[in-house]
C-alpha cells in the first residue's frame, strides 16, 4: 500500500508526537504533551506521512514575523518538527512534505520560510540559505574585569516576574533585531517551566531583572550552574540560558553579574550573536573565547519582489537580477533599486548584472553573507561590470543578523 500524506485530525495529535519523537530520541508523555498543546497548534498546517495507518514521517510550520533590515517585519512561515522513522528514510516523504508545505505557503502569500536545519546538506535543495549564524561563548569569570560595568539595578526574581516582563521584553527587541522572530505565549510556558515540555529548564534555573534608574525593566537573565569542585576549590560553570537587553547599561550590567556570581570559573553561553560586544566591555577581551559559529536561521525566499521591495539597504544602488530556482517561486528577472530609507521592486526584460540561485537569495536576505564571498564558492556570477560590487554594498549589513529563539 503507498504511503499517503495529509494534515492530521485533533485525535491523532498524540501519535504524531509519538512520531516525532524517535528520531529526536524524546521519551515523553505524549498524550499529556497533546493535552498541553492543543489549541496552540495549527493542524492544519502539520503533516503526517501514513503507512497502513501508522504515522512515519511529521511536518509542521507556524505563522510568525522574521525582522529584515531596518526593522522592517515581514510574513514567514516557521518550519518545525521535520522527521522521517528510521523505518522510512530516504524514500522520499520528506520531499513530498516539504514541496507541499512551500506551496501551501506561497498560496497563503507568505513571502519566506524558515527553519533551523538537524542536518546542513538537507535544505538548500529546496531553496534555502544560511542567513543567520551563532555562536558559544566561554568567559573566564575570574579573569573579567569589566571597563565599562552597566548601570541600573539588578534583582533576583521568580519565574512568575519573568513570565509577566519578559515578553514584552522580547518583543521589543525583535522588533528591531534582523533574524528575530515572534514567540508564542506556550513557548514561554514551556521555557520557564510553567507547564511541561519536551526539553524543560535545568534544575536550578535562576532569574535575574535589571531596571534603569527610573525602575523601568530593560532585560534579564536565566541561568542555571553546572557545580564542581577539584581540591575543594570550585571549578563551576555558569551557564547562560537567555541574556536579554534593550540597553547598552543593561548588557553590560547582566554580564558583570553573570561573572561576579560566587564560585563560578566559567560562564558559558550558548545561542549567541557572532557581534557580542561583550569582549570590548572587558579590560582583556581574551578571557571570552569563541568555541564555535555554526550555522542556524535558514531563509527561503517565496515572493522575491516583497521581500526585496520590504528590506532596507546599506547603500543606494540599483542592480537586475536573475535568480534561478528549482521550484520555480524565485524565479526570474528583478529590477531592485534601494537604499537607506526604502526600495523598489519589479519583475524586469532588462539584462540582469547578477546571475545568483536560490539559495544564494535566501542566504544574503538578512545582510549578514556576502555576495562576494558567495561568488567565490559559484552560487553567484557577475554578468555586468560592477554588479557584485553595487549589489553587495547594497545588500550586507554591517552587523550580523540573529536569532535567539529555537522552534
Amino acid at each position: 500500500m503507498a504511503i499517503t500524506i495529509r494534515t492530521i485530525e485533533d485525535s491523532e495529535l498524540a501519535a504524531w508526537l509519538a512520531a516525532l519523537q524517535v528520531p529526536f530520541f524524546g521519551d515523553g508523555d505524549t498524550e499529556r504533551q497533546a493535552e498541553i498543546r492543543r489549541g496552540h497548534i495549527d493542524l492544519a498546517r502539520c503533516q503526517a506521512a501514513f503507512d497502513r495507518g501508522t504515522i512515519c514521517g511529521t511536518f509542521r510550520s507556524w505563522a510568525t514575523e522574521l525582522t529584515l533590515p531596518g526593522g522592517v517585519l515581514l510574513p514567514a512561515s516557521a518550519i518545525t518538527a521535520v522527521s522521517v522513522l528510521p523505518t522510512h528514510r530516504r524514500q522520499g516523504l520528506l520531499h513530498r512534505m516539504m514541496t507541499a508545505d512551500l506551496a501551501a505557503s506561497a498560496a497563503r502569500g507568505e513571502p519566506l520560510a524558515i527553519l533551523i536545519a538537524s542536518e546542513y546538506p538537507i535544505y538548500g535543495r529546496y531553496g534555502f540559505g544560511r542567513a543567520a549564524d551563532h555562536v558559544r561563548l566561554d568567559i573566564d569569570a575570574r579573569g573579567a574585569r569589566f571597563v565599562r560595568p552597566g548601570s541600573g539595578s539588578v534583582e533576583l526574581v521568580d519565574r512568575a516576574v519573568v513570565r509577566e516582563l519578559a515578553p514584552g521584553l522580547h518583543d521589543r527587541m525583535r522588533r528591531s533585531q534582523v533574524g528575530s522572530i515572534t514567540r508564542s505565549d506556550l513557548w514561554w510556558d514551556m521555557v520557564l517551566g510553567l507547564v511541561e515540555a519536551p526539553f524543560p529548564p535545568a534544575r536550578g534555573t535562576r532569574h535575574v531583572l535589571h531596571r534603569d534608574a527610573e525602575g523601568r525593566p530593560q532585560g534579564y537573565l536565566r541561568y542555571h550552574v553546572e557545580e564542581t569542585w577539584a581540591d575543594r576549590v570550585s571549578t563551576s560553570t555558569l551557564v547562560v540560558d537567555e541574556l536579554l537587553a534593550l540597553t547598552d547599561e543593561a548588557y553590560a550590567r547582566l554580564w558583570r553579574y553573570a561573572c561576579e556570581v560566587d564560585w563560578i570559573a566559567t560562564v558559558k553561553a550558548e545561542d549567541r550573536s557572532p557581534d557580542e560586544a561583550l569582549p570590548w566591555l572587558l579590560e582583556d577581551a581574551r578571557a571570552v573565547r569563541q568555541h564555535h559559529r555554526s550555522d542556524f536561521l535558514w531563509v527561503r525566499v517565496l515572493d522575491p519582489v516583497a521581500v526585496l521591495a520590504a528590506r532596507r539597504y546599506t547603500a543606494t544602488g540599483r542592480v537586475v537580477l536573475e535568480i534561478a530556482d528549482p521550484l520555480g517561486y524565485a524565479s526570474g528577472r528583478f529590477e531592485l533599486e534601494g537604499g537607506p530609507e526604502g526600495a523598489a521592486c519589479q519583475r524586469t526584460t532588462a539584462p540582469a548584472g547578477l546571475r545568483l540561485d536560490a539559495q544564494a537569495l535566501g542566504a544574503v536576505s538578512l545582510g549578514g553573507v556576502s555576495l562576494r564571498t558567495l561568488a567565490q564558492a559559484g552560487h553567484v556570477e557577475a554578468l555586468e561590470p560592477g554588479a557584485l560590487a553595487t549589489a553587495d554594498a547594497m545588500l550586507h549589513t554591517p552587523v550580523a543578523p540573529w536569532c535567539s529563539t529555537w522552534f
